[in-house]
């Protein structure tokens, strides 16, 4: 019979924190992206074109990443209810980046 695996005790808020980490560490490794989110290799020309696009149409746009630093977050705020958006680091950014910028075109 199997048997579930035992898990730290949860006695203090760190604990807390650092086995949910590790758990999104291995959900990460699980789903086969161990890749962690970077901004820095997002297309330059892409990224200031959603920019422009986004808030020329008087919203404000916000860049991040998840708690893990796993996948990327978009956050616009202005365009009804604050939503935020989530790309896996497998994903293609420059695409997003591109319909973002298409959806908030004049």
């Amino acid at each position: 019979m199997a048997t579930k695996p035992e898990r730290p005790a949860a006695s203090s808020a760190e604990s807390r924190n650092g086995a949910a980490k590790q758990q999104r560490s291995e959900r990460r490794l699980r789903r086969g992206s161990s890749e962690k989110a970077d901004w820095s290799n997002a297309d330059p020309n892409e990224l200031f074109r959603a920019i422009v696009a986004v808030t020329g149409q008087n919203c404000a746009v916000q860049f991040g990443y998840t708690t893990d630093g796993g996948s990327f977050v978009v956050r616009i705020v202005g365009d009804g209810e604050p939503y935020n958006e989530y790309i896996r680091p497998t994903e293609d950014l420059s695409l997003f980046l591109n319909a973002l910028s298409m959806d908030f075109e004049k």
